[in-house]
């Protein structure tokens, strides 16, 4: 009986991580998700649940994304600046375009030059993220613990690698690590099918600019200036996405927001422009069936590095496989093993926001899987966590809490799904 309930409520936790979410309702209580991939990671995870009894942690498997950083564009910041300027000496900013130019003013000399730089907030979460570990699982570092990791040759993310493996290494004195980066991980981090350009089909095109002509519907721009924005800038909707980047990268900075920034967006229509980015990320990185390139398949590589290594990393003595690299190489490796359900299949642009969302993949995501040993049973188990939350997959839970059994995993994921 005891064990019938068990499985039921496994079932219903599988159910309830892949049933479609009242995002809107949840983005609206919490208007920093609006930013996608510039949402701040959670620091709220509890405990994760006990094993099996029997059950201990030896190996833990990891790909993580950089932590905060200044918002991304070769020149994003001076662009902006550039354009507040113009329009300013032109005469072009009615008073509310005015508050801005000034609070660009404030902001710029603060952040020129710096786009796509790690911020100190940005190392202090991954030292979080390596506290948890090894909070959550002492077991891996008893005795002397080794770790190999890796990272992509960006320097946000190798800075991400090194502040999460110092803070290990402050909290056990045995532990130890061999680290790299660079091209030579790239093949199975961040493959080059990832970053090449994407092939939208007149299908997935026409649906973005459906979506994307609902915030120009707004006409948010006449706000702030007299003149059309499109003789300032390339196009309106680049602007405002733009714009809205980097009003979301605020909270990533470690200085205060100028106020002249802040609820320069209303909610509806931070919530519009976060609904037509979080498509096209699904689009290019989801299992979208409209899109023939199948951009997730390219972490297949990964995926069958973790297997390999799950079973001759042991062997040799290393209790910890650390990767570190981007939410682009994030997105795709969900969506291939479903966690959370992120491998939908969804033919309706208005229904993604509902199963698959950017912001579940915050500054300093991470996947880990944590395998489980015992000595009564030879099955081994694996702990799926993503952000530090137990996370679901698309195979049948062997106990509460998010365990599975390796061999399901293998079986499911060691061949490129047709």
């Amino acid at each position: 009986m005891k064990k019938t309930i068990l499985i039921l409520a496994a079932v219903l936790a599988c159910s309830i991580a892949q049933a479609q979410k009242d995002t809107r309702a949840e983005v609206m209580a919490d208007i920093e998700k609006a930013g996608g991939g510039y949402y701040m990671y959670p620091t709220d995870q509890p405990m994760p649940t006990v094993a099996p009894k029997g059950y201990k942690p030896y190996y833990i498997t990891h790909l993580g994304r950089h932590g905060a950083r200044y918002s991304l564009g070769s020149d994003v910041y001076t662009e902006q600046m550039d354009l507040w300027s113009k329009a300013h000496d032109k005469g072009w900013l009615t008073p509310a375009g005015e508050r801005i130019y000034e609070a660009f003013l404030v902001l710029y000399p603060q952040v020129k030059g710096r786009e796509g730089q790690l911020t100190f907030k940005g190392q202090e979460q991954h030292r979080l993220i390596a506290s948890q570990m090894y909070r959550n699982y002492p077991a891996v570092f008893r005795g002397k613990t080794l770790a190999v990791a890796a990272s992509t040759d960006v320097h946000r993310v190798i800075a991400s690698m090194y502040s999460c493996l110092d803070q290990l290494k402050d909290l056990d004195s045995d532990f130890r690590y061999a680290a790299d980066y660079g091209r030579p991980y790239e093949a199975t981090i961040l493959p080059g099918p990832l970053m090449a350009p994407t092939q939208f089909t007149d299908t997935i095109n026409t649906q973005i600019a459906q979506l994307r002509s609902r915030v120009l519907d707004a006409h948010i721009p006449e706000r702030w200036f007299t003149v059309p924005v499109d003789s300032l800038a390339g196009s309106e909707f680049g602007f405002l996405t733009d714009l809205h980047n980097v009003v979301s990268d605020l909270d990533n900075l470690d200085i205060p927001a100028p106020e002249g920034l802040q609820g320069v967006f209303t909610p509806e229509e931070r919530y519009g422009i976060w609904i037509a980015a979080n498509f096209r990320h699904y689009a290019r990185f989801g299992q979208n069936p409209f899109m023939e390139q199948k951009k997730y398949k390219t972490m297949q590589p990964m995926v069958e590095e973790m297997i390999a290594l799950a079973d001759s990393d042991p062997q040799e003595g290393i209790a910890l496989r650390l990767r570190f690299g981007h939410d682009t190489c994030l997105m795709p490796l969900l969506s291939l093993l479903g966690v959370n359900g992120m491998d939908r299949r969804i033919e309706n642009p208005d229904e993604v926001a509902g199963y698959w969302r950017n912001f579940d993949i915050p500054m300093a995501c991470n996947l880990q899987l944590v395998l489980f040993k015992s000595k009564q049973n030879p099955d081994i188990l694996v702990q799926v966590l993503l952000n530090g939350f137990e996370a679901t997959l698309p195979l049948e839970m062997a106990a509460p809490g998010c365990f599975y059994r390796w061999d399901d995993f293998v079986q499911r994921y060691s061949t490129i799904p047709q």
